[in-house]
């Protein structure tokens, strides 16, 4: 399916931030430039972009315009399904492969999609699933957790079942052991056609889209001891209903723990993102939940509450603990006026809080994203273990097959006893640790790391941290704490109430220190800044410039020495110096870098600080750098081996994108936060994060040895290599679920 829906079809985009010809030849460019598009038609008027492409992905050509600096209207949908570990990448495969998908994440309950509205919808999706014979519900939420709700159906589900097993199966055993196989007929079967029923109904999708997954095994297992049961009781000979019971019994049980120890692993974090708020409307106090609060709203905080949105402090004061968002477990005194983060906790103390940013905007909303996205990362490691898992099955069943001649036909053991042997292999072996393995140890990281403050947006990032060997660092904002100050400057009062009024227009750190110069309070007109150069605007009808004195110079008469200059109607007036202190914690960071990496730092400052604070820390030093000229130096070092990006700015959006890894800092722009695959609170975090990296990959490939080496184990003990010695397929079906549970243990363990 997914082959022939890559080839040649039609994709109408609804382009966002045209207003110009200009605007519509970019965007076409930006497509155009896509590898596996043929044809591209903007239309400015109606801002719809039609697109005729081969094998080029959505995903590809959505973050082309937004690169060229404009976006496409996009919508999430969440659909609540039920899947196997083993069969995750296959159902990711699928849904991608599906026109206007753009990407899509999967967990065994849920798979959280970004689509093209305007060529599929939510409903589409799951009619789709639900013709391959996947149990589908789709919905649009944006505020509600749809994971939640998901894993605490998948766990009411499995708990329901395992009671219903428990409840037949004792009295199956009763009846068996006291002689009284006809009426274990009775109690056996709601066990095996009600509490087996997901096995069955899983083994039958499987077959019908022609594959087999651990349903397949523990369908075939206890069907095989339940019918050859029905047989044996009418022809007089051997049953055993309770072993097909407790196959299943069992098996259910190993599930039912997998889903609670799951659940409780996503939910510790994202179950923030939802919590109860104290909204003050008029006089009175009224419970609500914290999605539903809008900007604007005053919701009040008690000692020992969470804080449910992003705000101002309106009224009161408390130490906060805001350890999810820095980092740091040392809390915070919040006072009027101060910012709080949504997921932080009041301590002690009271506080009334003005929300700024509600839903999809807030911290903890960037945080539960990063989750959810992280359940479906797939490393390239688990290449080789999908096309593992996809003949691991049929390999058991075949190896079930021989045993079972080989025991009867050939070595001449009774026939019951060489189908228990044979239905002992089916029940053994387990592909769900396979499947398990990489989501869960990527899954928990992502926790911890959340927890310190760190949001990984791209889980693939974690491997490819791995392969660094060059750490370039942005400066200001960075390594230093961008609190520029007027070291000195050459000028006198009036040119310092000019540049103070140009420069509150800006929002740059620079610009923060140049209106210190005087009063700014002229009329500024046409004001146009220029990322990583200065600003220019008409300033109390004089025309002025400020910024990097190569850009000043270029279009001002004169000279100047210093690290800003200030031009005014042409003619340079004025140098001003500055100075930048280095954050309290960088040193010790860099230091720690520096053993295992090549650090440099590339900054568009070009003053002499940048290379006072080079020099201070011991690297290499690239100064007056335009946003491309850090993204072509970032291109450049990667032919060399792996190159992160640490940045904060507008202008380092760019180079934070060409990087292999780009760590954008949480207190940065929104832009270079979009533009990067992690995001730190500070470089007093980098250590953590690399921990972090290196904990997911470790745990991934221990994962890996277990289930491969609990099944090669298992099996043959099963199939009966260490006769006398035999293994009840019960027992089997026991030691298979345990396997999946410990897997899921051993990722949450540090």
């Amino acid at each position: 399916m997914s082959e022939k829906l890559r080839i040649k079809r039609q994709e109408e985009l609804k382009v966002i931030g045209m207003h110009c010809a200009t605007c519509e030849t970019t965007v076409s460019k930006a497509i155009s430039s896509v590898k596996g598009v043929n044809d591209v038609r903007v239309n400015l008027a109606t801002g719809q972009a039609r697109v005729e492409l081969d094998n080029a992905k959505l995903k590809d050509i959505i973050n082309a315009v937004r690169k060229s600096g404009y976006d496409v209207l996009t919508q999430k949908v969440f659909i609540s399904i039920s899947v196997n570990p083993e069969e995750i990448s296959k159902i990711r495969e699928l849904i991608e492969s599906m026109p206007g998908v753009i990407s899509a994440s999967v967990s065994t309950n849920l798979a959280s999609v970004e689509i093209n509205p305007v060529s599929i919808s939510a409903k589409d999706l799951e009619q789709e699933l639900r013709k391959r014979g996947y149990y589908a519900k789709a919905s649009i939420e944006k505020a509600d957790l749809p994971e939640i709700e998901a894993s605490k159906k998948e766990l009411k589900s499995y708990i329901i079942s395992l009671i219903i097993a428990v409840l037949f199966t004792v009295p199956t055993l009763i009846l068996q052991y006291l002689g009284f196989p006809f009426f274990a007929i009775f109690t056996s079967f709601p066990v095996q056609f009600y509490s087996g029923l997901r096995f069955h109904k899983g083994a039958y999708r499987a077959l019908k889209n022609k594959t087999t997954n651990m349903d397949t095994l523990v369908s075939l297992a206890s069907n095989v001891a339940w019918f050859y049961s029905v047989y044996g009781v009418l022809t007089n000979s051997a049953v055993f209903f309770d072993a097909s019971s407790l196959l299943i019994l069992f098996i259910l049980i190993g599930k039912t723990l997998e889903a609670y120890v799951k659940a409780r692993v996503t939910n510790s974090v994202i179950g923030l993102y939802s919590v109860n708020a104290r909204l003050i409307k008029g006089n009175r106090e009224e419970i609500v939940s914290s999605s539903s609060l809008k900007v604007g709203d005053i919701v009040l905080v008690k000692s020992g509450e969470i804080i449910a949105a992003d705000g101002i402090v309106e009224e009161g004061k408390g130490d906060v603990n805001e350890a999810i968002f820095t980092g740091e477990s040392k809390p915070t005194l919040k006072t009027k006026g101060k910012p709080v983060i949504g997921g932080t906790v009041l301590i002690n103390g009271f506080l009334k809080i003005y929300v700024t940013r509600s839903g999809e905007r807030t911290y903890m909303a960037q945080v539960v994203q990063a989750i959810r996205e992280s359940q479906g990362t797939k490393l390239p490691i688990q290449s080789l273990v999908d096309r593992i898992a996809s003949i691991f099955v049929p390999v058991i069943i075949i190896i079930s097959v021989l045993s079972f001649f080989i025991w009867h036909f050939i070595l001449g053991f009774p026939l019951n006893l060489s189908i228990l042997i044979s239905v002992a292999v089916l029940a053994s072996a387990c592909p769900c640790p396979l499947g398990l393995a990489t989501p869960l140890a990527v899954l928990t990281t992502v926790n911890k790391l959340a927890k310190k403050g760190i949001i990984i947006r791209n889980g693939e990032s974690l491997e490819r941290l791995q392969e660094i060997k060059t750490i370039i660092l942005d400066k200001t904002g960075t390594i230093t704490t961008g609190e520029f100050k007027v070291k000195k400057w050459t000028g006198n009062s009036f040119i310092g109430n000019l540049v103070s009024s140009l420069e509150k227009n800006s929002s740059h750190p620079v610009a923060k220190a140049l209106t210190s110069l005087g009063n700014g309070t002229e009329k500024v007109e046409d004001f146009e800044e220029f990322p990583g150069e200065g600003v220019y605007g008409k300033v109390d009808g004089h025309s002025v410039i400020v910024g990097k004195p190569s850009f000043v110079v270029r279009n001002c008469e004169g000279e100047g020495n210093g690290d800003v200059l200030v031009c005014i109607d042409g003619e340079i007036k004025a140098s001003v110096f500055l100075e930048d202190e280095i954050q309290g914690c960088v040193e010790k960071a860099i230091k720690s870098l520096k053993s295992r990496y090549t650090l440099i730092m590339a900054t568009g400052d070009s003053s002499s600080s940048a290379e006072l604070v080079g020099n201070k820390l011991g690297i290499k030093v690239y100064k007056g750098l335009s946003p491309e000229e850090k993204a072509e130096l970032v291109k450049e070092l990667k032919k060399e081996g792996g190159v992160a990006f640490i940045g904060d700015g507008v202008n380092d959006a760019l180079p934070l994108k060409e990087a292999d890894v780009g760590i954008a800092i949480s207190s940065g722009s929104d832009i270079a936060k979009y533009a990067g695959d992690i995001i730190i609170p500070s470089l007093c975090n980098i250590d953590m994060l690399f921990w972090g990296s290196g904990r997911a990959i470790r745990k991934i490939k221990e994962n890996l040895v277990w289930a491969f080496g609990y099944n090669s184990v298992l099996v043959p003990i099963a199939a009966g290599i260490l006769y006398p010695f035999l293994l009840p397929p019960q027992y089997a079906a026991l030691a298979m679920s345990m396997n999946s549970v410990s897997v899921v243990l051993w990722s949450m363990l540090r």
